[in-house]
């Protein structure tokens, strides 16, 4: 069975990237990346939110020793660097470019883009052997094996840099930026990225084997059969 990883967007957000495109894809003369900018980065945190963010505040509220809560705040401080970072670059790598140069972007995004039933999704594929080598280490975890927990968020973290390339890196590549943009993204990209995947690594070092379905079943909900 296929898989890919399903992203919940708020309907405005959609309703407003729709109308976007309809407009560069009409022709539209006036400068419509300042919206567009604003869009990507709402996008953005809205995935980050449902991802990170809600994990984080069901976890609080799960935690009795006074280490997690350390753990917590650790995790709490990259997020909101993330969320930083996507709120700042994403508008100002996109500001200067003209309408005919965002269409692309803007139809690549198009076909990533899923409607079940009034939910809005942005989809993305992830390899066949990367969901069973997942799948099958996650089994090890749930028949309690503590050391295959460190092994699942190594996983995890494969199947979100999959998704990073998806909506980030080969976007990016679409636009065909100069050197140095290109390079600053490329910096941006790459020191935001490291700093989540050694969390969530750091994440399956330090959680407990009762706990630890809890945290796999989070990630699990956002895939989706094709």
């Amino acid at each position: 069975m296929s898989y890919a990883v399903y992203l919940k967007v708020e309907t405005q957000t959609y309703q407003r990237f729709i109308a976007l495109q309809q407009q560069l894809n009409s022709g539209a003369k006036q400068k419509l990346a300042h919206d567009l900018g604003d869009i990507l980065a709402d996008v953005s945190i809205q995935i980050v939110q449902q991802v990170f963010i809600d994990l984080l505040e069901q976890q609080k509220t799960r935690l009795t020793k006074p280490e997690s809560h350390k753990v917590a705040e650790d995790s709490e401080k990259v997020i909101a660097h993330v969320l930083t970072t996507l709120r700042k670059y994403l508008p100002w790598s996109i500001a200067l470019l003209s309408n005919e140069r965002l269409q692309p972007l803007v139809n690549y995004f198009t076909t990533m883009i899923r409607q079940e039933g009034e939910s809005i999704y942005v989809r993305y594929d992830v390899d066949d052997a990367l969901i069973n080598k997942t799948l099958q280490v996650i089994g090890h975890v749930r028949e309690g094996n503590k050391p295959a927990i460190a092994d699942a968020f190594v996983c995890l973290n494969e199947i979100i840099d999959v998704g990073v390339t998806q909506l980030i890196r080969e976007p990016k590549d679409i636009l065909k930026f100069n050197f140095v943009v290109n390079k600053t993204l490329n910096g941006v990209i790459q020191v935001a990225t490291n700093m989540a995947y050694k969390r969530l690594a750091s994440l399956g070092q330090e959680v407990e084997l009762a706990s630890a379905p809890y945290y796999l079943d989070h990630f699990l909900k956002f895939l989706h059969s094709k």
